[in-house]
């Protein structure tokens, strides 16, 4: 009879085998060049969702002037590109390079790991680009001055958590671990923007094209954490579902460093006491289930020790 390590393991590979297939025909570095800054501007369209900012409620929002409200949307826009880069510049592609270089959690599914870990960091070299062209296509024609912002909570966080670790097995569950979460979570962000059809046309697409290859991100990292886990041993399990759960929390950060950045740039009224209200009013609550979700699967509790 076969052991049960050698049964999941079967599964593993044959799922990611799965993913790959996909992979061909999904993503869209696949489909063919596509300039989405072809895609007429529509002025009168505001750049991004305006449900997704971290004030909306606020009496000194909803008594702006809408020309002023309009740009500042513009820049919610550049804001959620910026970190969209740095997410997979210095958190994504880290990990992908990793398990390509040296796959982790047993030899069964090592050469299927290599490969669909090799297929997302292609796709996120073109989410890279798209961000950029995207944000740059909306400061050309709404005029704006790009804003010049790089600590990122998530980011930053990663950083000390990463000079934290006092051995190689931390360092690398961390990397992984933070990725993970970060390609579970991002999905229901994207939905929000890919689903709203009052924003600008280009931004909608860019986001919709994104969310299909971010769709099946989450699958992929989730089946290789199933095949990682499997291996560890219990103080290690124990430390990868720690992680996890706190990424939710930095990732859903509202960032409220850029926003007091972009608001006092553009001068805009009360903007000290609008960032001093959104930092109390916490972090954004749709993250949950999608990473209580990931740990049921994984086997692993969902809590922070």
């Amino acid at each position: 009879m076969l052991t049960d390590d050698i049964v999941e393991s079967s599964h593993v590979k044959e799922t990611l085998k799965k993913l790959s297939l996909l992979w061909r025909d999904r993503a869209v570095v696949n489909n063919g060049p596509k300039d989405y800054t072809s895609i007429a501007f529509d002025s009168a369209k505001p750049d991004f969702a305006e449900s997704l900012l971290p004030f909306r409620s606020h009496p000194r929002w909803l008594s702006a002037a809408p020309e002023l409200k309009s740009t500042v949307l513009s820049y919610a826009w550049a804001i959620y590109n910026l970190k969209t880069v740095y997410i997979e510049c210095d958190i994504v592609t880290p990990a992908c390079e990793a398990l390509i270089k040296s796959p982790v959690g047993g030899g069964h599914a090592r050469y299927e790991l290599q490969q669909v870990m090799s297929e997302a960091l292609l796709d996120e070299a073109l989410h890279t680009k798209m961000s950029i062209s995207a944000c740059n296509y909306i400061y050309q024609h709404r005029k704006l001055k790009p804003v010049d912002y790089t600590d990122f909570n998530l980011v930053t966080w990663r950083a000390r958590l990463l000079a934290q670790c006092d051995s190689e097995w931390k360092r690398r569950l961390t990397t992984f671990a933070i990725a993970c979460a970060s390609e579970t979570l991002i999905t229901d962000y994207l939905k929000t923007l890919s689903d709203d059809a009052a924003i600008q046309p280009l931004c909608r697409e860019v986001t919709r094209a994104h969310a299909i290859d971010e769709w099946g991100h989450s699958s992929v990292f989730s089946v290789a954490a199933e095949h990682i886990v499997g291996s560890l041993s219990e103080s290690e399990r124990a430390y990868f579902a720690n992680v996890v759960p706190k990424t939710v929390e930095m990732f859903a950060d509202n960032e409220m460093g850029a926003w007091s950045t972009v608001l006092t740039y553009l001068d805009f009224p009360h903007c000290k006491e609008i960032v001093e209200d959104s930092e109390k009013i916490g972090h954004v609550k749709v993250y949950q289930d999608s990473v209580a979700t990931l740990l049921s699967k994984l086997g692993l509790p969902a809590r922070v020790n």
